[in-house]
């Protein structure tokens, strides 16, 4: 398979999976079609730069440590 039809591939897949289940975060993306979380980020990106979907929404991860720091 070509270059361009394994990424199309992907690229179907992923949109597919947003239409069935509306916002996801590109993790839960990764999980549900097995695939990297790296491969879903660089899909996403690519889908956005051709205006297929829209990201919306980005947040720092959340620490374990909630301790505040003091300076």
């Amino acid at each position: 398979m070509a270059m361009d039809g394994w990424w199309n591939e992907i690229d179907d897949q992923v949109r597919g999976c947003l239409e069935r289940n509306g916002a996801m975060a590109p993790a839960e993306i990764a999980r549900q079609l097995g695939l990297s979380e790296g491969a879903v980020a660089s899909v996403l990106s690519l889908l956005a730069q051709e205006g297929k979907l829209r990201i919306s929404r980005v947040e720092l991860p959340q620490r374990e440590d909630r301790r505040q720091l003091t300076l």
